[in-house]
């Protein structure tokens, strides 16, 4: 008995250490789109809480595409050191999408975001398209020499001003557990 519990507790410490090791709240979903943004580019696109295809725990995000439809979800604001690695990992599933149109995107801050702030850089993740199952993208990016914040965009937005990429219809999106660590 003595082994199961401790079996258990070295479970769930592995579990709250990883959740505190990642840097980006709410990353999940599982607390609904609390601290994230969504936004239309081009429409129509509906953004909701997915409670029955999740990569783990509850919920995901899913985005719903309308034909030729772009959108984007940014991540809280999370505190950067400039200079340093962070590794971004988000999982995502999609059903028709064009290819190159399902990523993640970093942006960097030289303060918080909002009107005073300034973008500086943007790293990508991988890029997907068409229909495949829970997939990672990832990547290991640099925070540059001036950024104190970051936020992470989940995109189904084509390449940065390309708003005009036609697609075959409706698609849809799912993105969880986004995690941004730093790398030691």
């Amino acid at each position: 008995m003595r082994l199961v519990t401790a079996v258990l507790t070295l479970g769930m410490i592995s579990s709250v250490s990883l959740a505190q090791d990642n840097l980006v709240a709410n990353g999940g979903f599982e607390n609904g789109f609390e601290g994230w943004l969504t936004d239309v580019i081009v429409g129509p696109v509906e953004f909701l809480e997915c409670k029955q295809v999740v990569h783990s725990g509850e919920t995901s995000l899913l985005m719903e595409i309308g034909d030729d439809g772009r959108g984007i979800a940014r991540s809280p604001a999370f505190e950067v050191e400039p200079g340093e690695q962070y590794r971004v990992s988000v999982w995502a599933t999609a059903e028709g999408a064009p290819e190159g149109m399902v990523y993640a995107r970093v942006h960097w801050w030289a303060g918080p975001p909002g009107v005073a702030s300034e973008e500086r850089i943007k790293d990508d993740t991988s890029r997907a398209g068409g229909t495949f199952g829970w997939t990672e993208l990832t990547a290991t990016v640099t925070a540059p020499a001036d950024a104190q914040m970051a936020t992470v965009r989940l995109e189904t937005n084509g390449d940065t001003g390309v708003l005009n990429t036609e697609t075959d219809g409706e698609f849809w999106v799912r993105f969880d557990d986004l995690v941004v660590q730093p790398v030691e």
